[in-house]
């Protein structure tokens, strides 16, 4: 059978099915896993393992001249006794063991023997390797990324559903911190290069792209991709269908003109040359849709032989083309083309046949129209109920500097004018239904006996052109209200308001701050190895009296307590890694500044496409209007007798006129159908540029009911993120601000950490004149301080 697929059911299919989507996910789960051992690294740890041998030797063997056997049982590996250690929070490392040795001899003097160590050690580093700064901070480092990759994963779920809705890239998902080289956690650790591993691997969340910007795409706008351009495909097809059905009843309509003697056969022919390259147009269409289907198919997760159908009534508002109409103008073409057929023969063969069978075929189109009519006046009502808001829309259009400066003209965006424009669409609706209701009159005519059934012939097929000719002008009156009632939500936002909404809600801009606070904090844990080595040691053990394994004495038990110190002296390596991290530190500012540009710019392009496309959505509906004029007056061309005293024959440009009206209009349709569509794009991608887009469970979109102005409200806004000339704007329109502050720390670390550390500039500082970035490696980047 075959899957009808609409939006929701695309993105639950996603959701199961996308091996990138699953992928992700485990990626998260792997970066939890990485917390959880950080974390077992503090608690505390029980080992033990024990082994049992026999052994016996022979005399030779044994070198005593008697054989031996025996009988051992002891710890297993002199390290897997039994035993419970700890690392603590400052570095210092406790255990506790019992190591225990039993030996039995069975043959000679037959004797047993027991020596049994219960043990402790305490080691604890005062300087070097010790402090919470330098211990927790794997631990603090797997947690923030932990932290990152939620974030950076919530961002994903927006992304993957756009992805799916129009084809946008979904970006990086969450990024696994640890797990190098089979290891578990953050084991090979070194404070420096990409995500501290020494440039192997990046930090959790790391996709700051900025968004994407809208391109335009010709006269209308750039396609979609995923289901909304899917949608759009289907629809630019029905449009080529109808281009298709119209370009052959303009060749019936020729032909029986040419029939007439009032047109040459070069024009029909010229009209029926545009129909065969319309078909094979379609043909070219429907492949490559069947391509992008299948592709679709398979960015799902599907076979790409599975039967899909995707059907969704998103976009059926911008089908202008009713499709019943659409299949009714073909059946009075069919109809038509059989009655000609038919009387060329009844000429040749000078006999009548039966019309029983084109009569009642008649009838039956003439109900259709009539249902049809109906449904086209149903349009024109809610033409009317939409015009209030069209008439604002385009009263706030009027007002746009860039509609003023490029000269549009001003008409386009007249409420008066589009009031104008629908009394007469409405007139012309009149009087086309007086048309239709006396060519419904004429059909009933022909079911009187009264007249020979040559005469009838004639008639019906008189009849008959005559309808095909205003089922047309039906259709395009139908496009035309379909045309003018179509709206869509604005957007009152200036990108200096977005910014500010973005640095605020953006989980990836979240993100970006927290991996540039965790190349700060690397500096200090990188500091910690130029210390010295200064370490307390305490320990002790306890043996057993005799061949009892539990009788522990103090005669057999030892205390030693010290220090360790190791002086500074070889710190080379060391120096370079503290000087990899101050430069890592200054390569993630200017990154971060990157970032803050490049999603400043995304921002940008996207207003400026979204403000672009509701000025050319206009220009495209005053187009399409004027291709609807031109095939209405070319087709009344064609059905209007000859006037007194002039020439019946049709002009010599009449078929090529007709042929270009046709092909305007489908042009125009599919420019017009594709900057809505563009806009719904840019708007989906604003909201998630800006980080305000909600899912439900399930990952649908929940539609935003309120204004994206009304999260400015009580906005925390950052002036070393906005920069001067944003914040200076945004205070021009008096928005709430807060004290400006630095998305930095730019407090000295207190206690031993800070000695010999000097402290880096916040953003919004000016680097120190002491620091210099410029000098070689074998000069020092920090000079002295006078």
């Amino acid at each position: 059978g075959q899957v009808v697929l609409d939006l929701q059911g695309a993105v639950e299919l996603a959701l199961l099915e996308s091996p990138r989507y699953q992928s992700q996910l485990e990626e998260l789960y792997l970066s939890a896993l990485d917390v959880t051992f950080e974390r077992f690294r503090f608690d505390t740890q029980f080992f033990g393992g024990s082994s049992i041998f026999f052994t016996a030797d022979g005399k030779q063997r044994s070198g005593t001249g008697a054989s031996s056997s025996l009988l051992n049982v002891s710890p297993s590996t002199p390290g897997n006794r039994l035993r419970a250690q700890k690392l603590t929070a400052t570095g210092g490392q406790m255990a506790v063991g019992l190591a225990n040795s039993l030996v039995w001899q069975f043959a000679g003097p037959d004797d047993y023997s027991s020596n049994t160590i219960l043990d402790f050690s305490l080691f604890q580093p005062l300087l070097r390797a010790g402090g919470r700064g330098r211990v927790l901070e794997r631990l603090t480092i797997s947690e923030r990324s932990l932290l990152a990759n939620v974030r950076q994963m919530e961002r994903f779920r927006r992304n993957f559903y756009v992805s799916i809705f129009s084809g946008r890239d979904p970006g990086q998902g969450p990024s696994r911190r640890g797990g190098f080289f089979g290891g578990s956690g953050l084991e090979g650790f070194s404070g420096v290069g990409g995500g501290g591993f020494g440039r192997v691997g990046g930090g959790g969340g790391g996709n700051f792209s900025g968004g994407n910007g809208g391109n335009t795409g010709g006269a209308g706008a750039q396609g979609a991709g995923g289901y909304l351009g899917l949608l759009q495909a289907a629809q630019v097809l029905r449009n080529q269908r109808s281009n298709v059905a119209a370009l052959r009843d303009s060749v019936l309509q020729l032909q029986a003109s040419n029939e007439a003697g009032r047109i040459d056969r070069f024009q029909v022919d010229l009209a029926r040359q545009a129909l065969f390259n319309a078909q094979s147009q379609l043909l070219s269409s429907e492949n490559s849709f069947q391509s992008s289907l299948d592709s679709f198919k398979v960015a799902l997760g599907l076979p790409p032989e599975l039967n899909l159908q995707v059907n969704d009534p998103m976009i059926n508002r911008l089908n202008l083309l009713d499709r019943d109409l659409e299949t009714l103008q073909q059946q009075v073409a069919d109809l038509l083309l059989e009655l000609r057929q038919l009387r060329a023969d009844q000429n040749q063969a000078e006999n009548e046949q039966p019309l029983d069978g084109y009569l009642a075929k008649s009838a039956q189109i003439k109900n259709d129209s009539q249902q049809r009519l109906a449904a086209v006046q149903e349009d024109f009502r809610q033409l009317e109920a939409v015009l209030p808001q069209r008439r604002e829309q385009l009263t706030r259009l009027a007002s746009r500097t860039e509609v003023r400066a490029a000269n549009i003209d001003p008409t386009l965006f007249s409420p008066e004018l589009l009031v104008k424009r629908v009394d007469k669409r409405q007139t012309e609706l009149k009087s086309l239904e007086n048309q239709l209701a006396q060519t419904f009159e004429q059909l009933d005519h022909l079911f009187e006996p009264t007249q020979g059934s040559r005469q009838i012939l004639d008639d019906l097929i008189s009849t008959m052109s005559k309808l095909s000719g205003q089922l047309l002008e039906l259709s395009l009156a139908q496009a035309s209200a379909r045309l003018d009632s179509i709206n869509f939500s604005p957007v009152d936002l200036t990108s200096e308001q977005a910014l500010a909404i973005a640095s605020n809600y953006r989980r990836d801009w979240m993100n970006a701050r927290a991996n540039l606070v965790d190349s700060w904090r690397l500096i200090f844990f990188n500091a910690n190895d130029l210390q010295s080595n200064l370490d307390l040691v305490f320990s002790g053990d306890l043996g057993n009296v005799g061949d009892n394994p539990f009788r522990f004495r103090d005669t057999r038990g030892r205390l030693r307590v010290g220090l360790e110190f190791d002086a500074p002296l070889t710190r080379l390596a060391e120096r370079n890694v503290y000087r990899q991290s101050l430069i890592e530190y200054q390569q993630a500012r200017r990154g971060y500044y990157q970032f803050r540009d490049r999603v400043y710019q995304g921002l940008r392009n996207t207003l400026r496409q979204i403000r672009l496309n509701e000025v050319n959505f206009e220009l495209r509906r005053a187009a399409v209007q004027v291709a609807i004029s031109q095939v209405d007056l070319t087709q009344l061309r064609l059905s209007e007798p000859p006037k007194p005293g002039e020439t019946s024959q049709f002009g010599s440009t009449t078929a090529r006129d007709l042929v270009q009206s046709l092909s305007d209009l489908l042009n125009v349709q599919n420019d017009f159908l594709s900057v809505w569509v563009n806009y719904e794009v840019q708007r989906l991608n604003l909201e998630v540029d800006l980080g305000v887009m909600e899912l439900s469970p399930t990952g649908l979109r929940i539609e935003n009911k309120i204004p994206l102005e009304t999260y400015l409200a009580n906005l925390t806004i950052n002036s070393s993120d906005l920069g001067p000339i944003v914040t200076e704007k945004l205070l021009c329109e008096r928005v709430e601000l807060m004290h400006p502050t630095s998305v930095l720390p730019d407090q000295t670390p207190s206690g031993e950490e800070a000695e010999g550390i000097e402290r880096l500039p916040a953003l919004s500082e000016k680097i120190p004149d002491n620091i210099d970035l410029t000098k070689d490696l074998d000069e020092p980047i920090i000079k002295p301080s006078k």
